[in-house]
């Protein structure tokens, strides 16, 4: 009945919908998720999405005919209205109504095909340390040359720039004080950064939410391949 409403995002978006009117019961599928949705509530769906194509089908549902009576809805039309946002920015508003006589009914306000783009490649920053790319018999420096190879290598990995590492924590502290630090921010994508014994980063990269497990699993294999450096 509704035609699909096509829109796009990156893989970094933050995506959140809002019910602003709802009668009787307001819900929304994301791909084969459901969720229910409060009056004035935003929700985000984030978690639910992958990169590639998305669908997203707003939907009212009434009450079977008795509860619509008991609850003084009979002969009272259903209606929704629903907000898309992504990245704080209204996106969207669809609304639809309509006669509802025998209760328990489904109908549908909004389908949306959401693509999900990759993140375009973020400049990468010049490492402060000059001297780690070049050659050097000092082990230490040596050690952060294979560990920044080992986390380019990790599939998904985008390089990125360093202004959020103040945001991380240490996830992996290895001999010689090396740290591998991580951070997730809003959009829940997974950040890393490798921190030299000075405290200096000299590496920063992201990955997508579709590579989190592999992203992770990797940082084990580095915690594992140089902590006896």
């Amino acid at each position: 009945m509704e035609s699909m409403i096509k829109l796009s995002a990156l893989n970094t978006s933050l995506i959140e919908v809002r019910l602003i009117e709802g009668r009787d019961q307001a819900c929304i599928w994301v791909n084969e998720h459901y969720f229910s949705l409060v009056t004035g509530q935003k929700l985000n769906i984030s978690s639910s999405l992958q990169e590639g194509v998305n669908l997203l089908n707003f939907m009212i549902k009434t009450y079977s005919l008795k509860e619509r009576i008991l609850r003084g809805l009979f002969n009272q039309d259903w209606c929704g209205r629903f907000e898309l946002y992504i990245d704080g920015k209204l996106r969207g508003t669809y609304n639809q109504n309509g006669g509802e006589l025998l209760g328990s009914g489904e109908y549908t306000v909004a389908k949306i095909e959401l693509n999900i783009d990759p993140a375009p490649p973020v400049p990468t920053q010049e490492p402060n340390t000059d001297s780690i790319k070049k050659p050097n018999t000092d082990p230490i420096k040596k050690q952060l040359l294979n560990i920044m190879n080992s986390l380019q290598n990790i599939w998904g990995m985008n390089p990125t720039h360093f202004e959020n590492v103040g945001y991380s924590t240490p996830y992996i502290i290895l001999e010689n004080n090396i740290k591998i630090n991580v951070w997730k921010n809003l959009a829940k994508v997974d950040y890393v950064f490798l921190i030299d014994p000075a405290g200096n980063c000299c590496f920063a990269g992201y990955v997508g939410w579709i590579h989190r497990k592999k992203f992770y699993r990797a940082l084990q294999q580095i915690r594992n391949d140089y902590s006896n450096i």
